[in-house]
């Protein structure tokens, strides 16, 4: 009961601050089914009145806003595990969605990566938005069928919010789809460079507790080399460094990246938002020796 009456107040700030009244819930539509749902905490339901109302015709801006604050809204309740009663098939062992912000030096562009791992194999992958353009798809070749990562980057504008539609087909023949809702764009950037070496993280004033806290990746790559593995990487989930530390590499230019991501989840699927800085460094040899220490805290996870 506790939980209902903290929707039903959230809820009702964002009719309010939308300029949308009682006058939503005269309706029969499935805009109305939405809102009843979630208050009344049927949150996989209410998020199928989402799917249904963004496949309705001519959608008009303020509806869809209206439905990306309802989608941002039910996640609060569990990080988005209770979005979707859809499991994946035996064949499918996860997928996950990334939507990401790139910063360089020189330009601001976005990527979206559908990333997953599958033990029988996959053929082909696709995803949609709706109602018919694509966004990525793929034949998978004999080295990508069991471990994928299909990436549209270069993108001039951050993959919206909205309706999409992922579909998989296996090795064997079989299908599976799935909808997928995204909530709209991360409004600012919380990530920026301070020096070569440092950056600043802005407070996460606006973060979801029911959340895992963002963590931060760290990449060292050969300049122009960065399509493949980093030759320095750390993952951090507490205390985030704000500095690279001091490395053991021979002289030379590299590209340093230094990413901020966010997950949650759309039942069985993992969605992260990312936000990602990178640039070009030189960094000195150094005597391994005293990298002892210089060495940053272990992370205690």
């Amino acid at each position: 009961m506790m939980k209902k009456w903290v929707v039903s107040g959230t809820l009702l700030t964002v009719l309010t601050t939308s300029g949308v009244h009682a006058a939503w819930f005269d309706g029969n539509d499935a805009l109305t089914s939405a809102h009843q749902r979630l208050l009344e905490g049927k949150t996989a339901a209410s998020v199928e009145s989402m799917i249904e109302a963004w496949q309705q015709p001519s959608l008009s801006a303020s509806r869809q806003d209206h439905l990306a604050q309802l989608l941002a809204l039910a996640i609060t309740e569990d990080c988005g595990r209770s979005l979707s009663r859809q499991t994946l098939p035996d064949w499918l062992n996860n997928i996950s969605i990334r939507r990401e912000t790139v910063q360089t030096t020189s330009r601001v562009y976005y990527r979206i990566q559908v990333a997953g791992e599958s033990q029988l194999g996959v053929d082909a992958f696709t995803l949609k938005k709706w109602p018919d353009e694509t966004v990525i798809s793929d034949d998978l070749s004999a080295e990508q069928q069991h471990r994928w990562r299909l990436v549209k980057d270069g993108l001039s504008e951050p993959v919206s919010e909205g309706l999409y539609q992922l579909t998989a087909q296996s090795v064997a023949g079989e299908t599976w789809s799935s909808w997928l809702l995204l909530t709209l764009p991360q409004p600012r950037q919380t990530l920026s460079w301070k020096d070569t070496r440092s950056w600043h993280i802005a407070p996460f004033d606006d973060f979801n507790s029911t959340c895992q806290r963002p963590f931060l990746t760290l990449n060292l790559y050969p300049q122009n080399q960065t399509d493949g593995a980093p030759i320095w990487s750390a993952e951090k989930h507490k205390r985030l460094p704000t500095r690279l530390p001091m490395l053991d590499v021979p002289n030379g230019q590299y590209w340093f990246s230094v990413a901020l991501i966010e997950r949650r989840w759309q039942g069985a699927l993992s969605i992260e938002e990312v936000q990602r800085i990178g640039r070009a460094i030189d960094l000195p040899d150094l005597d391994p020796d005293s990298l002892e220490a210089i060495a940053p805290e272990a992370d205690n996870q």
